[in-house]
């Protein structure tokens, strides 16, 4: 049944993509165009006028030939619904052809010509001087009321004076490239990176565009943490968005900041799902190494995440659904200078268990209570939803002063209750899990080389958990909470069209509270602990026309600890020629948040990672030190990205690795060791992108109070390919590719004498810490999608997706424990990665 099921849903696709691909072809068959002038001699013969014209009104101008069959007046009607020309019969022999230009709206986007960047703050002027405007964030202008062919002048700094005629808007608006007068390092060095809409930035840093988001494989919408995981680099060990591991780092060691918030909680279903809306996603920078001084915490890396931050002045909005989600978002223009964005999404199993929600449902719970306690109890009733909700505010006071609000919520939310089918005992539990984020933000610019931006935020995380025996009235309550609240003032200085200076102070104060209760035998325990740290930093910018250099320094002050943290930053990018460019990334991070898992089973099994503070004894402040240098090489449609790379972190404890095997109760600080290269190789045309990424890398761990000190890391992924090819024609894309890597480490019992008592206890007798690998994952990844477009009204987009297409059993991670039946043995546990896994998806958006 399950195969059939298969086959009937790549049919589906496949048929989709067939049908998709005739509408395609036949959409190509369109009438062909003449010269007007070439045209009207055989109308002449055929009717038996004359037509009189001035040749500069002709000049060019194209019309589709009129059907053989039709009268005088039916082709002049013709001609006229195709042009701005006004055809006036003065006689039965006689018709005088005038320029007649329509009063038209008009609008157009200015973008780079090399990067293909759009340009915020580009001056359109009308030849005479009378109409003028600003492009906004997203490079767009626009004007109402105008006559058509009317001549504006496109002004930019650092950029060549363009004329352009304004002509009659089409389905969009016209795209307008300026040419660089001076020649300066462009900030990207590669556009259209992976896929359309991702670039690579001479910082070393990665841009992703949302709104020209292509496609990669698997994907029926552009989820920000999905798309983050297929750089090169950048690993998901247990195949989920909330546990990214970049360049061999756990997930806690990432930066994730939302509008400059940061993020505690990213993922829905337990990290499957990414729990930024694309709706209001605009644009995500992800750095890996080099970071801004602007930047704390994060020693792994940083995310950030942005949402539409410019004033639009338009009414939109749109509604979605796949086969786990609904979602809808609304862009409201109050006023001229107010805007209001909201935008919200909600699981829909309350009303429809799809075959995409069972299959993350189970991939979710495989390895908690609630799997557990369905091999020998009566399952009675669970319940699993999510949602979030997004909400922004923009007010531009003038074009020098501006505010912006912005408010998100993402929640989880679980219930389950089992009843015992032998002793009648019943038990109720619930998860939940919260983050809320809000933050406000005040831009002002003094003058044309100065400016500041002043950003106060409050971030509230809860993990909550009730476990009740309801025969015994035992009830065990679990929290963990952070509150965190932040000041953020950066300056920006330009003395130069190729330096800045970038200087600033941040302060912040995070509390993190763990509680546990239980009522029967009464247990109580609340541990609260809070870090103030005070930052300033320094840096500058400078773009020469074959370099690119940013130095910064950065000092924290742990007020509480009395110790100043000194963290140096460098990027250097060096053309060596048209074609190949050098470069080296080095930086310094410290941070004092970190998550821990005390017992496998805490939080029901399912989260059961607890973010805590340091102490500076058991859980020191965690700091890292990166270096990387690399080359990139671009020619004809190739890219070619290569870096090595060596990083140590120290700090690090047992408990916030994820060990199962005998160092899972042990708790200890020590460090890790990480180094390796990545390389890319992607080849683009214009509709077709290939890519090819792989990455080696060795990671090993440093605990000098257990034995062996030095051993493998959980993360320690050897070897890491991908493969995939995104096509675009028009409003169709689509997109396939597999990843194959090395499995995990893990370690293994002693063959023969898997057990041992410990007192009264048995235990697993472990060999060597991860001495064992997992066999490799591999996957293959299928996604399309098509839109329609309808006048005036708005698109329609049909978007379909499959992971796992070859439904291939990947064990994500192995361990064990003492069989209760027999104590001499202990069993293998294996988590298996999502199985085959359609999904579709409808969208309106207007």
């Amino acid at each position: 049944m399950k195969n059939s099921s298969r086959n009937w849903l790549l049919t589906l696709f496949f048929t989709t993509f067939l049908f998709c691909c005739g509408a395609l072809q036949a959409q190509e068959e369109v009438p062909d165009k003449v010269l007007l002038k070439e045209l009207l001699p055989s109308l002449e013969a055929k009717y038996d006028v004359r037509f009189s014209y001035r040749e500069q009104d002709l000049a060019g101008l194209e019309v589709t030939k009129p059907q053989p069959k039709i009268t005088l007046q039916e082709v002049i009607d013709h001609l006229e619904s195709q042009t701005v020309l006004n055809f006036e019969v003065l006689d039965e022999r006689y018709i005088a052809i005038t320029y007649s230009p329509a009063i038209i709206d008009y609008c157009g986007i200015i973008v780079d010509s090399q990067t293909g960047e759009p340009l915020q703050g580009a001056t359109v002027q009308a030849a005479d001087g009378l109409d003028y405007t600003v492009t906004n964030a997203n490079g767009k202008f626009s004007f109402s009321g105008i006559t058509e062919g009317t001549e504006f002048i496109i002004r930019f700094l650092g950029y060549r004076e363009t004329l352009v005629k304004a002509t009659a808007p089409g389905e969009d608006c016209s795209t307008i490239f300026l040419e660089p007068s001076i020649v300066a390092l462009q900030e990207a060095i590669v556009v259209n990176y992976l896929t359309s809409g991702i670039s690579k930035k001479h910082d070393g840093s990665t841009f992703i565009n949302t709104a020209r988001f292509g496609t990669l494989p698997g994907q029926i919408e552009p989820d920000v943490l999905q798309t983050v995981e297929a750089l090169p680099g950048v690993e998901s060990v247990n195949e989920t968005v909330s546990n990214i591991n970049i360049r061999g780092g756990t997930s806690d060691q990432n930066l994730v900041l939302f509008d400059g918030i940061k993020m505690y909680l990213t993922g829905h279903f337990f990290g499957l799902i990414s729990a930024f809306n694309p709706n209001l996603t605009s644009e995500v920078l992800v750095t890996k190494n080099g970071s801004s001084a602007r930047l704390s915490d994060g020693v792994s890396g940083t995310i950030e995440i942005f949402s539409k931050d410019e004033l639009s002045g338009e009414f939109a909005g749109g509604v979605g659904i796949n086969l786990v989600s609904a979602d809808a978002f609304l862009q409201v223009p109050v006023s001229e200078k107010l805007e209001l964005q909201v935008s919200g999404r909600r699981s829909i199993n309350d009303f429809v268990n799809t075959p995409t929600y069972n299959n993350y449902f189970s991939r979710t719970f495989q390895d908690s209570e609630i799997a557990f306690s369905s091999d020998d109890e009566n399952f009675e009733d669970s319940n699993f939803s999510y949602y979030d909700t997004s909400l922004k505010l923009l007010y531009d006071l003038n074009e020098a002063q501006k505010f912006r609000f912005s408010l998100m919520q993402v929640h989880n939310e679980l219930g389950y209750t089992e009843l015992n089918s032998s002793s009648e005992e019943t038990r109720r539990s619930n998860l939940g899990q919260d983050n809320l984020a809000l933050g406000g933000t005040w831009k002002a610019d003094w003058s044309s080389s100065f400016s500041t931006e002043a950003i106060t935020y409050l971030t509230h995380y809860r993990l909550e958990a009730m476990n009740h025996s309801v025969n015994v009235d035992q009830r065990l309550i679990q929290e963990n909470e952070v509150l965190e609240t932040g000041f953020k003032l950066k300056t920006t200085k330009t003395f130069t069209p190729y330096f800045q200076l970038f200087s600033g102070y941040q302060f912040s104060e995070v509390g993190v509270s763990n509680i546990e209760n239980l009522n029967n035998p009464f247990f109580s325990s609340t541990i609260k602990n809070v870090i103030r740290n005070n930052a300033v930093y320094a840096e500058g910018n400078y773009s020469g026309e074959t370099t690119f250099l940013r130095g910064g320094l950065r000092l924290n002050y742990i007020s509480k600890f009395k110790e100043f943290l000194v963290e140096p930053r460098l990027s250097f990018n060096q053309e060596l020629g048209r074609k190949v460019s050098f470069k080296t990334l080095a930086e310094v991070k410290s941070q004092t948040t970190s998550q821990i898992i005390d017992l496998q089973e805490d939080f029901l099994g399912v989260e059961n990672r607890r973010w805590i503070l340091a102490d500076n004894e058991t859980y020191p402040i965690i700091k890292s030190k990166q270096v990387s240098a690399g080359f990139d090489f671009k020619a004809r449609g190739w890219y070619l990205d290569l870096e090595a790379y060596y990083k140590f972190v120290e700090g690090i404890s047992t408990s916030n690795q994820g060990f199962q095997d005998q160092h899972e109760f042990i708790r200890t600080s020590g460090s890790y060791t990480a180094k390796g290269f990545e390389v890319l190789i992607n080849k683009k045309t214009r509709a077709l992108h290939t890519y090819l990424n792989y990455t080696f890398g060795k990671n090993d761990y440093t605990f000098e109070e257990l034995t062996p000190s030095t051993f493998p890391n959980n993360f320690d992924i050897r070897h890491s390919v991908s493969l995939a090819a995104n096509y675009s024609y028009r409003n169709f894309k689509f997109s396939a590719g597999g990843y194959l890597r090395s499995g995990k480490p893990y370690t293994r019992p002693v063959e023969s004498d898997e057990t041992r008592r410990e007192g009264n206890n048995w235990v697993v007798n472990y060999t060597t810490p991860n001495a064992a690998v997992l066999p490799s994952f591999f996957r293959v990844d299928l996604s399309s999608s098509y839109k329609m477009e309808f006048e005036n009204s708005g698109t329609l987009t049909i978007g379909l997706g499959i992971q796992n297409l070859l439904d291939r059993k990947n064990i994500i991670n192995r361990y064990y424990r003492v069989n209760e039946n027999s104590p001499q043995e202990a069993v293998e546990v294996n988590n298996t990665s999502l199985g085959f896994t359609p999904n579709a998806s409808l969208r309106f958006s207007f």
